[in-house]
């Protein structure tokens, strides 16, 4: 019993350190590739393994050429929670900078599969969101985020 309860815990230890060393070792985005994925998208995003606030979470925002960021919420003309616009967002380098009112963050992001993506907290190679991206059709995520 003894036994089994240790190789739990470095089972248990070693998926932690995984999903954190997913952002120090995978691939990153170049500039290129962030220019031609992150315009005009619809980011469906949930917390990833580090993020710190509330699992339960969900994000659906649309990244507008020019840099400007809405969240879609339920949608424009909703009469309780209308789509707003939070922030900026912009590429430099190999990250990806989001700016609501004073507050900025860096992401590196890294392919999962197909339109998964990870957002890596650039200053602690954290992983912080999950998200799938695609094109911004003006509809928001339909409840579709990823598992």
């Amino acid at each position: 019993m003894k036994s089994a309860m240790i190789l739990s815990a470095f089972l248990l230890a070693g998926v932690a350190i995984d999903a954190t060393a997913a952002c120090t070792t995978g691939n990153r985005l170049e500039n290129t590739d962030l220019n031609a994925l992150i315009p005009n998208s619809l980011v469906c995003g949930r917390p990833g393994t580090n993020y710190p606030g509330d699992a339960s979470d969900r994000w659906q925002e649309e990244h507008l050429v020019g840099g400007v960021l809405y969240d879609y919420k339920l949608g424009d003309g909703h009469p309780v929670d209308p789509r707003k616009q939070v922030g900026t967002w912009s590429i430099s380098g190999k990250k990806v900078i989001h700016t609501y009112g004073a507050y900025s963050y860096s992401w590196t992001v890294q392919p999962i599969s197909g339109n998964t993506y990870r957002f890596c907290k650039e200053d602690t190679n954290e992983e912080h969101v999950v998200a799938f991206i695609g094109p911004n059709t003006g509809s928001g995520c339909g409840g579709s985020f990823p598992p």
